[in-house]
């Protein structure tokens, strides 16, 4: 064996053969990743595209805009940067959003969707700023995702009207067109700062996610069934 590998490391002629077998290997490995590169931007385009089309004539420019008798999701964020009491940019604009929606007299319901913590925020937060319609706490909306389809699992047969940034709208109007879920959108303002850009550069991502999703067949992230878990803000 040793006096073979002497042999063919000797000879021109194989090397030769093998040098243009490592050439050819490695032009077609190029191409390959070329070509799963090429094909993961045109995924990430495409879906980006798909979804930001669900929102195509659909987000409200004011409330009369907005079908009497909706209900109202609010979908949750957080208002401050972790513990530092600084503010993250998007939280205040839906709640001004929600408050305009609600004193036009066209939502027959709030519901605020998050995380235990932003529902009970959010539905504190309007009721002392002077909401009198019923608002339900949703502690289950963990991913838009989940507050679409818990939306649909409550309100079939409602009208639903979405209240975040537009770039977030967007993708809970596409959830909710895959959930044949009636809906629209009230988008607030963008927001201040440079974090309510960050989020909307996340959600570029997110895009992606959720054609992913749609395609795994949109499993809930909370172990709680979409009709279940809602609870009446007292």
């Amino acid at each position: 064996m040793l006096k073979f590998k002497q042999t063919l490391l000797n000879d021109p002629l194989a090397n030769g053969i093998l040098g243009v077998m490592v050439v050819s290997m490695s032009r077609w490995l190029k191409r390959g990743v070329g070509a799963i590169l090429a094909l993961l931007v045109l995924f990430f385009i495409g879906s980006n595209l798909w979804v930001w089309s669900a929102g195509w004539g659909r987000l409200a420019g004011q409330p009369s805009e907005v079908p009497v008798g909706s209900v109202m999701v609010i979908l949750g964020t957080d208002e401050f940067v972790g513990t530092t009491g600084e503010r993250t940019g998007t939280y205040r604009p839906r709640i001004d959003a929600a408050l305009d929606l609600a004193r036009s007299g066209r939502v027959k319901l709030i519901v605020t969707s998050g995380t235990g913590a932003h529902a009970r925020t959010m539905a504190t937060q309007l009721r002392s700023s002077g909401v009198t319609c019923p608002i339900i706490e949703d502690p289950y909306g963990w991913r838009t995702l989940d507050s679409v389809l818990r939306a649909k699992a409550y309100y079939p047969d409602d009208h639903v009207v979405f209240v975040s940034q537009g770039w977030h709208c967007v993708r809970a109007l596409w959830l909710a067109d895959h959930a044949s879920l009636r809906a629209t959108a009230y988008p607030a303002s963008f927001g201040d700062g440079w974090r309510p850009l960050m989020g909307s550069l996340r959600d570029c991502f997110a895009k992606p996610k959720a054609v992913i999703d749609l395609c795994r067949g949109n499993p809930l992230t909370a172990a709680v069934p979409a009709n279940e878990g809602n609870v009446p803000h007292r």
